[in-house]
């Protein structure tokens, strides 16, 4: 985004923020007295989306199985507001929605766009719903969705509560070049940090001019990094939300690991997704990429006859081995029936047999534990089992913190790792710049 870009977009957000609460009026928004009414005639909704190409059409036929089929007089309209996929365009039409009071039923985002719209008063807390015993999800229902989704709908801003539901979800996960560990003597993958940077050392090859060939790992990317933060016992962003906690021994233990990669030559450093490449040419033995590259690797792979895989990420002792993210759904204050209308396709869209079949047709992980069950989702995992085996690790992931701020405190990650990967600072002196600049987001996003 363009500095003039970026200047305008925080102009606006600044003024949605100061008009719609005023000096000192931040409060966290009110419980739903809705949830258990019962729909009273036709009602049309809309949801601003994201989904484009083929996505776009597997997902518009969703919605009209659903307006076709929901009995209760719903009809859902869909409408692709992202500018080409990004979560950045839809947040951009949102804020000027809510300038001009026009805003959708329901919208995708990521969850620290919803904070930031939750700052505005325009958001239905979703507790009622989920709870509601007329309306809301069984105990056993809850259950089956996994808890790391709906936890990151938990905005600790606004006093832990749902703010939001899961809508497409991806894991940070580690890709495996089976073929290649197995020609350097590696039958297992590496299960701790030590051994992953042994195998990756080992990796390393060269041509006779000197040049690299091959190599162990291509550069982590900012979930790799908090991720690796997490599972050193470290923390994103410390509970109180005073401050960062990636800047502590275990953010400099994982940025060292980088900065030795590159210093030492066996880490490649990407152009865009060109790690795709070398990893279909079998010239990278690791790669920390999103669950979601699974399609673009097999495409890049074209028939060739590569052994890959996801595996876990190596374990130092702490709860979580990755970062998962993606989008959720938020409704807007609008009308008893309207909200309703909405969380009654949020229900339906994320059921065992409608989240089966969009991760059949996405490549997104489910929602749920008991799709697995589901013979069409079991079918493509045949086909892909990297999907199965990145499903299997959702149980061991964790969001990044739903608040304001957040995608401040990301850029300033983003900002640190090419400080490494181009040399120009030191691990120590890069993470403390880092913190700095993370740290005064948070401040000025409480």
């Amino acid at each position: 985004m363009g500095t003039m870009r970026k200047v305008l977009l925080v102009t606006a957000i600044a003024a949605i923020l100061v008009g719609a609460c005023g000096p000192g009026q931040e409060t966290a928004p009110a419980a739903s007295t809705d949830a258990d009414i019962s729909l009273s005639g036709p009602v049309e909704v809309t949801l601003w989306h994201n989904q484009t190409g083929v996505l776009a059409k597997a997902f518009n036929d969703m919605v009209a199985e659903f307006n076709s089929t929901n009995g209760k007089g719903i009809t859902v309209k869909g409408e692709d507001q992202s500018s080409g996929n990004s979560y950045t365009g839809i947040y951009q039409k949102m804020l000027g929605a809510i300038q001009a009071g026009a805003t959708p039923d329901m919208v995708v985002a990521v969850e620290n766009q919803v904070a930031d719209y939750a700052k505005a008063g325009v958001i239905v807390e979703l507790d009622p719903y989920i709870n509601s015993a007329k309306n809301g999800l069984s105990k056993e229902s809850l259950a089956d969705i996994y808890k790391p989704y709906l936890e990151s709908g938990k905005y600790p801003q606004y006093g832990n509560k749902s703010l939001s539901f899961p809508f497409v979800k991806s894991l940070e996960v580690l890709y495996r070049n089976d073929d290649l560990a197995k020609e350097l003597g590696f039958a297992a993958p590496p299960k701790t940090w030590d051994e992953f940077e042994k195998q990756a050392k080992a990796a390393l090859k060269t041509d006779a001019t000197g040049k690299v060939t091959r190599w162990g790992v291509s550069t982590f990317s900012i979930d790799t990094f908090l991720g690796q933060v997490m599972n050193r016992g470290g923390s994103i962003v410390k509970a109180d939300l005073s401050a960062v906690g990636f800047d502590g021994k275990e953010g400099l233990a994982s940025l060292q690991i980088l900065e030795r990669c590159v210093n030492e030559g066996w880490c490649y450093i990407p152009k865009g997704f060109d790690w795709q490449d070398r990893f279909a040419e079998g010239n990278l033995l690791y790669v920390g990429a999103t669950s979601t590259s699974i399609g673009f690797i097999i495409d890049t792979l074209k028939g060739k006859a590569l052994n890959w895989s996801v595996v876990p990420w190596p374990d130092a002792g702490g709860a979580a081995k990755q970062i998962q993210f993606g989008g959720v759904v938020a409704l807007t204050k609008t009308t008893p029936q309207k909200q309703l209308a909405s969380w009654e396709f949020l229900k339906w869209f994320g059921d065992s047999k409608q989240t089966a079949r969009w991760a059949s047709a996405s490549g997104y992980m489910p929602l749920r534990a008991s799709a697995a069950n589901d013979q069409a989702l079991k079918d493509y995992w045949a086909k892909r089992p990297q999907s199965k085996q990145a499903f299997d690790l959702i149980p061991g992931s964790v969001a990044g913190p739903s608040i304001r701020g957040y995608q401040e405190i990301r850029d300033s990650i983003a900002e640190m790792e090419t400080k490494i990967t181009t040399k120009k600072a030191k691990a120590e002196d890069a993470l403390a710049a880092a913190a700095t600049r993370a740290n005064t987001a948070l401040k000025d996003n409480k």
